[in-house]
């Protein structure tokens, strides 16, 4: 058995679905998985006074909220402040750059905790962090001179999204039996939580009876509904020494995972390192049911993303010389 990656492009409509939010049908799904998409999102990315003088203090503000369906703990998210007229070490530069003023001493803040999303069973709100640069406006403007500079907010962070759900196995007689009856084989059914890249499984065909041909193919889709980046995990350090992506190994990889379930063989087939290309992945394998029911029975399977991912913001200010 071997497995194969297929590339596929999502139409723009489904897209948008996930970023709606919400359940979603998917035509390609005979068995549709419940998504809602979500992550770590930057609600508000704003400087207090979008029109200023040279040589004076500004508040530039990001707030950041967990809207997905898993934590992302505390040392795993990096806030990153860049810009047109911004040094990373905030050096003046002859007075054309922005500097730091006050306790801002770096581009770049941790979240100092653990962002949790909202908790339905207790009804505990989603973690949100607040992070602020306090600066200084560049102080060579010549009077009568603006300019209009561009602050750029991103955000870096580790995510998982993980799908769970049960897949029915008949034995022929007893689906004969059944269809004979009148009666509906029960369906498999699928469950993710939210994040910005979207996990889709399938098994094909939808029923799976076990006679001659103990094969079926299960398949995983992954797609990128957030509205960033996708990176490999390990690719970045959250304590801000080093957040450059290589292209070729870390850029659009994601790790897919799938558990290991008794009375298969070839599910481990599509766990791997994935490429996702134009935001999307196809993964096939080949599932040999080897543990046959004598009538029916429901066999579960989990099956998890592990991604990093950025998103970014941007907000302008104009700078006048006085």
């Amino acid at each position: 058995m071997k497995k194969e990656i297929l590339l596929a492009t999502l139409a723009i409509i489904f897209i948008a679905g996930c970023i709606q939010g919400g359940p979603i049908s998917i035509p390609w799904i005979t068995s549709p998985t419940v998504f809602a998409g979500g992550g770590l999102v930057v609600e508000e990315f704003s400087i207090d006074n979008t029109e200023v003088y040279n040589n004076r203090s500004a508040k530039i503000t990001m707030t950041i909220i967990n809207k997905g369906g898993s934590s992302v703990p505390d040392g795993s998210a990096l806030a990153v402040l860049q810009g047109s007229a911004l040094r990373s070490d905030f050096s003046p530069d002859g007075g054309l750059y922005w500097t730091e003023r006050g306790t801002t001493t770096t581009t770049h803040q941790t979240m100092g905790k653990d962002m949790d999303p909202y908790d339905p069973v207790r009804d505990v709100p989603a973690d949100e962090k607040t992070v602020n640069w306090y600066l200084t406006s560049p102080t060579a403007i010549d009077p009568g001179i603006s300019r209009t500079d561009v602050f750029i907010g991103r955000l870096y962070y580790d995510y998982t999204t993980t799908v769970t759900g049960n897949v029915w196995i008949y034995d022929e007689a007893e689906a004969d039996a059944a269809k004979a009856a009148g009666r509906s084989l029960n369906q498999n059914s699928f469950t993710s939580t939210g994040g910005p890249v979207a996990l889709y499984v399938t098994v094909k065909p939808t029923n799976v009876i076990v006679d001659g041909d103990q094969t079926f193919t299960l398949q995983i889709k992954a797609s990128s509904v957030g509205g960033g980046t996708v990176y490999l995990q390990g690719a970045v350090a959250y304590d801000g020494t080093d957040y450059e992506i290589d292209a070729e190994t870390q850029l659009n990889w994601i790790d897919i995972d799938v558990s290991d379930v008794p009375g298969w063989s070839g599910e481990e087939d599509c766990a791997d390192t994935f490429e996702l290309t134009k935001g999307e992945a196809t993964i096939t394998c080949d599932v040999t049911v080897t543990s046959i029911p004598s009538t029916f029975r429901s066999d579960q399977i989990k099956v998890t993303a592990d991604y990093g991912y950025w998103v970014e913001r941007t907000a302008s200010v104009t700078v006048s010389g006085k």
